[in-house]
């Protein structure tokens, strides 16, 4: 039986809707240890602004908020 090769998943960016992670921290490998991505995560007000941002692109892309 010949191993399959391994095939890495594309990191999405949490802070870009639909777009990958581009890794555009240096140093960084993926969302995981983004600094950005950190602090949006850490801080309530960024962390809310983002939540809008992402149900209002859902709305446009047609997919609607979640229940």
């Amino acid at each position: 039986m010949t191993p399959r090769p391994r095939v890495r998943p594309d990191a999405k960016c949490p802070l870009r809707p639909g777009q990958p992670c581009t890794l555009c921290q240096l140093g960084v490998t993926g969302p995981q240890d983004c600094g950005l991505v950190r602090l949006v995560m850490e801080d309530d007000e960024l962390r809310e602004g983002l939540h809008r941002f992402q149900v209002a692109a859902r709305r446009r892309e047609g997919g609607g908020a979640p229940a």
